[in-house]
């Protein structure tokens, strides 16, 4: 290196390793502070833009707690979103002299911290839909049994579960945020199927039930008074013929056997001893003679 008298001094200066370190050293201390400071303010207009919206979101938290749905709730919070994160970009600009980017990080946290917020007002939201629906199809398949008295069949209850799933798809969309993807449909089919299934388990449906039986059962003698029975009992008649008693005549009959199975016996003296007997071409019939016998009953109860 060659280098003037006026300007030793100087070139040997600058050709110092150590003075370049301190320089470096000097110029990222005095960055430091300046990182420091705009990390600061982007974290300050995060909790500027949460604290804006928190009243709102608190009303929704509210209501939903309460059991109250909120008209349009999948709209309103998807205009929330949107209009804070468009409101926290122009603070931004604002603040770091057109810089949009230069609080990515933060704009991100503050996204994913309202979404959390609004998803979990959908959830309970979703939640009162799916409560109205189960309560209004148990009394729906409640009353249609009571109007019809019996139990459903399977195509009356699988039509009213769809249609309480129509309901239910239609009141969730509108309930739903931009961001929300799942809208807990599975959930809320599977307990309104098992509610329609089990319809006749619950204590309505089994009192029900049991009426149906109680009913039956005292109509049970007014059918029986309106039927007609025949009975058949076939016999053996044993038969005396004397002769010389006129116009005499005997009959008895009395029950024989246990009471569970009885029988019938029936003696009768007819004096017809002295009238031919027809059918076996005799000019007088025998005297003791057994003839089978059929008795028909008919009754109308």
């Amino acid at each position: 290196m060659s280098c003037s008298l006026v300007g030793v001094a100087v070139c040997s200066f600058a050709g110092s390793p150590r003075i370049w370190e301190t320089s470096r050293a000097l110029a990222t201390a005095a960055a430091a502070p300046a990182a420091e400071a705009a990390e600061t303010s982007c974290q300050q207009l995060q909790k500027e833009q949460l604290e804006a919206v928190q009243s709102r979101i608190s009303g929704w938290e509210k209501a939903s707690a309460e059991g109250r749905s909120v008209l349009r709730y999948g709209k309103q919070a998807s205009a929330l979103l949107n209009r804070t994160l468009s409101s926290f970009d122009v603070a931004v600009r604002e603040k770091m002299n057109g810089a949009s980017d230069a609080c990515a990080t933060e704009r991100e946290g503050l996204k994913q911290e309202l979404e959390k917020q609004l998803h979990s007002i959908f959830l309970v939201q979703r939640s009162i839909v799916e409560q109205v629906l189960y309560q209004r199809l148990k009394k729906d398949l409640l009353r249609k049994m009571r109007r019809k008295k019996r139990e459903l069949d399977v195509k009356e209850k699988l039509r009213m579960l769809h249609g309480a799933m129509a309901d239910y798809d239609s009141q969730v969309e509108e309930l739903r945020p931009l961001f929300v993807s799942n809208t807990e449909r599975d959930r809320a089919e599977k307990r309104l199927s098992q509610l329609q299934w089990g319809i006749g388990d619950t204590a309505e449906g089994k009192e029900m039930k049991q009426r149906w039986k109680m009913e039956r059962l005292r109509r049970a003698p007014t059918r029986q008074s309106k039927d007609i029975s025949i009975s058949l009992s076939p016999g053996m008649r044993l038969m005396l013929r004397p002769s010389g008693l006129g116009n005499f005549q005997l009959f008895s009959r009395r029950k024989v056997g246990p009471n569970q199975n009885p029988n019938e016996v029936a003696l009768g003296i007819h004096n017809d001893g002295k009238v031919m007997d027809v059918y076996n071409n005799k000019p007088n019939p025998p005297f003791i003679k057994f003839q089978p016998t059929i008795a028909i009953e008919l009754s109308a109860n």
